[in-house]
Protein backbone atom coordinates (compact mmCIF):
# COMPACT_ATOMS: atom_id res chain seq x y z
CA UNK A 1 0.00 0.00 0.00
CA UNK A 2 1.43 3.67 -1.10
CA UNK A 3 1.23 6.11 1.38
CA UNK A 4 0.53 9.52 0.74
CA UNK A 5 2.32 11.73 -2.03
CA UNK A 6 2.25 14.84 -3.47
CA UNK A 7 3.52 15.72 -6.70
CA UNK A 8 7.17 17.59 -6.90
CA UNK A 9 5.31 20.87 -7.97
CA UNK A 10 3.25 20.63 -5.06
CA UNK A 11 5.94 20.15 -2.60
CA UNK A 12 7.45 23.05 -4.16
CA UNK A 13 3.89 25.19 -3.44
CA UNK A 14 4.27 23.96 0.26
CA UNK A 15 7.88 25.12 0.72
CA UNK A 16 6.92 28.55 -0.62
CA UNK A 17 4.16 28.96 1.81
CA UNK A 18 6.32 28.33 4.39
CA UNK A 19 9.04 31.08 2.80
CA UNK A 20 12.15 27.78 2.48
CA UNK A 21 12.01 27.26 -1.54
CA UNK A 22 11.17 28.97 -5.05
CA UNK A 23 11.05 26.36 -7.30
CA UNK A 24 10.85 22.62 -8.52
CA UNK A 25 14.91 22.82 -7.99
CA UNK A 26 15.17 23.09 -4.57
CA UNK A 27 12.49 20.22 -4.10
CA UNK A 28 14.66 18.10 -6.31
CA UNK A 29 18.25 19.37 -4.37
CA UNK A 30 16.06 17.80 -1.45
CA UNK A 31 15.13 14.90 -3.39
CA UNK A 32 19.07 14.17 -4.22
CA UNK A 33 20.01 14.91 -0.98
CA UNK A 34 18.15 12.08 0.64
CA UNK A 35 15.89 14.78 3.47
CA UNK A 36 12.83 14.14 1.05
CA UNK A 37 11.55 10.18 -0.12
CA UNK A 38 11.41 9.58 -3.64
CA UNK A 39 8.33 7.38 -4.48
CA UNK A 40 7.37 5.70 -7.54
CA UNK A 41 5.07 7.72 -9.73
CA UNK A 42 1.83 5.70 -10.61
CA UNK A 43 0.61 5.08 -14.00
CA UNK A 44 -2.22 7.20 -13.65
CA UNK A 45 -0.70 9.89 -11.76
CA UNK A 46 -0.35 12.58 -14.89
CA UNK A 47 -0.04 16.12 -13.55
CA UNK A 48 3.80 16.10 -12.77
CA UNK A 49 6.30 16.62 -15.48
CA UNK A 50 8.40 13.99 -13.29
CA UNK A 51 8.49 10.38 -12.77
CA UNK A 52 8.40 10.58 -9.40
CA UNK A 53 6.53 11.42 -6.35
CA UNK A 54 7.74 12.38 -2.51
CA UNK A 55 6.36 10.97 0.29
CA UNK A 56 4.50 13.42 2.33
CA UNK A 57 5.50 11.86 5.48
CA UNK A 58 9.86 12.21 4.78
CA UNK A 59 8.17 16.06 4.18
CA UNK A 60 6.50 16.50 7.29
CA UNK A 61 9.59 15.24 9.14
CA UNK A 62 12.02 17.14 7.01
CA UNK A 63 10.38 20.60 8.31
CA UNK A 64 9.07 19.33 11.73
CA UNK A 65 13.04 17.76 12.47
CA UNK A 66 14.93 19.79 10.59
CA UNK A 67 13.96 22.68 9.92
CA UNK A 68 12.44 23.21 13.20
CA UNK A 69 9.14 24.31 12.30
CA UNK A 70 5.74 24.11 14.58
CA UNK A 71 3.86 21.19 13.28
CA UNK A 72 1.03 22.49 13.25
CA UNK A 73 2.47 25.23 10.70
CA UNK A 74 3.62 22.53 9.14
CA UNK A 75 0.54 20.70 8.59
CA UNK A 76 -1.40 23.89 7.46
CA UNK A 77 0.94 24.23 4.73
CA UNK A 78 1.09 20.83 3.67
CA UNK A 79 -2.89 19.94 4.39
CA UNK A 80 -4.51 23.50 4.72
CA UNK A 81 -5.13 22.71 8.39
CA UNK A 82 -6.93 19.20 8.13
CA UNK A 83 -5.14 15.85 8.61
Amino acid sequence: MMGMSFTVESVSRVLNKLNIGVSTHSVKRLLDNGKLKRVQRPHYCQNTTYNYLVDVVSLEAYLVNEVGLDANEVAIAIYGGIK
